[in-house]
């Protein structure tokens, strides 16, 4: 059996992966010049690269270790302390032990007692379905207070949804809490945080070289324009420079992306579809000459500032150099995703010295600004009801994309945990 792949991103190259693992023939399609979308690498002219956005690793993601060992990437795999804080007023406030959360001047001592009686609940709640109908806010405030909503929740959800999560499931906090707290274990809050030492790219190439001596293919430039559909049946695939056929066909691409290659599809097929709702990123990439803090992560409560956290690690291969993310979530079609990379680079750089009044912009080695119109799907209130599953109305077609992870968040783990099911559900038709 032929079956192609749409999309050479982690999901596409792992579901490639497995199948070529069980000796299919196996065919990636990828539109830009080289594998890893969200997971590609920026070069700069020095040679110096860095991970084009950033991805953790956490002490509790097996399906990612275990691959990356079976890969021979294991040396590549660093742990840091998690040291993380929040910015609020202008000023850090660290959250790295029992005593920083005893003393949090964010909270009063009651409503700190409820934030932390609310992290035991969300670990606690085995039966997830029960809060996806519940929107969000209601259940933050339900279990946690007004107080503590306005001054940590809010401008967290504010930030990660671009202003618009008045429907968004109260699940998104669930699995945040769950996964957070899993390497946040008291007295210590701070627990550890993996990453690739050269970025997640190193697990595409490492993927994409173990597929290919498995006699996969890939194909870049390749741009899929159309999936004909005829008679319940998967048809050609037509792309910008002619047209493929294949036994089976993989989309490894967000929902509204897969949507736009089925002209042809059931109306009430496509309905669904364009019911789903992704946010874009908007990710300035900093390589700095000093440490910007020790923290790893630092949330910002401010919601006039043009980026929601502070995200830093040590540069793997340039000594004393530290890489800093300053993302921005976004709608897909949020103004921001059209202005200049310079002017990004002065609006985001104006507040970076309002937290850091000692920061100098000598200091800053390289600076590029990556985009993403779909990167994180929303999960809505009742997402149970109208989620679009692997199978397709067409036989022969089939979807995989992080919409399909719910209620987990769509990290590198859930994405390595779907790629397998995805592989197996075409390997058992």
């Amino acid at each position: 059996m032929h079956i192609g792949v749409i999309g050479g991103g982690l999901m596409g190259v792992a579901v490639a992966y497995y199948l070529a693992e069980a000796g299919q023939q196996v065919t990636v399609l990828e539109q830009g010049e080289e594998l890893g979308g969200l997971n590609g690498e920026l070069r700069f002219e020095d040679g110096l690269s860095v991970a084009r956005y950033q991805h953790s690793i956490l002490p509790i993601d097996r399906a990612v270790i275990n691959l990356c060992s079976s890969l021979g990437l294991q040396e590549e795999l660093v742990f840091q302390n998690a040291h993380a804080g929040f910015v609020h007023d202008g000023q850090i406030h660290a959250m790295t032990n029992i005593l920083d959360f005893l003393t949090f001047p964010m909270l009063g001592m009651l409503d700190r007692f409820r934030l932390g009686g609310m992290i035991l609940r969300a670990r606690s709640q085995a039966n997830w379905r029960e809060l996806d109908s519940l929107p969000v806010k209601e259940w933050l405030l339900r279990v946690g207070g007004q107080e503590t909503f306005d001054r940590i929740w809010r401008p967290l959800l504010e930030a990660k949804f671009d202003g618009v999560y008045d429907n968004v499931s109260a699940t998104y906090i669930w699995a945040w809490l769950n996964r957070m707290s899993a390497i946040r274990r008291v007295p210590r809050l701070n627990g550890s945080v993996g990453y690739l030492r050269r970025g997640h790219f190193s697990l595409i190439h490492a993927l994409s070289e173990a597929f290919l001596r498995r006699s996969g293919e890939i194909v870049c430039n390749v741009r899929v324009r159309e999936i004909d559909v005829q008679d319940g049946r998967l048809g050609r695939v037509r792309t910008h420079t002619g047209t493929l056929e294949f036994d089976a066909l993989v989309a490894a691409v967000a929902t509204p992306t897969f949507a736009k290659m089925l002209p042809g599809a059931d109306t009430d097929y496509l309905g669904r579809m364009e019911k789903a709702k992704y946010l874009g990123l908007i990710c300035p990439v900093m390589v700095l000459d000093k440490q910007l803090s020790p923290f790893w992560t630092l949330n910002l409560t401010d919601p006039t500032n043009p980026f929601s956290v502070i995200i830093e690690t040590p540069h793997p291969e340039r000594p004393g150099h530290h890489v800093v993310y300053l993302p921005r979530y976004t709608a897909p079609d949020n103004d921001w995703m059209g202005v200049s990379d310079d002017e990004i680079r002065t609006a985001w750089l104006s507040h970076l010295k309002q937290i850091f009044p000692v920061f100098n912009e000598s200091q800053v080695r390289h600076f590029a600004v990556s985009r993403s119109r779909f990167v994180e799907p929303v999960h809505t209130v009742n997402t149970l009801v109208n989620e679009i599953g692997v199978k397709t109305p067409y036989q022969g077609l089939y979807l995989a994309n992080t919409g399909q992870v719910y209620p987990e968040l769509p990290t590198s783990e859930a994405v390595i945990i779907q790629a397998r099911r995805v592989a197996q559900t075409i390997l058992n038709n």
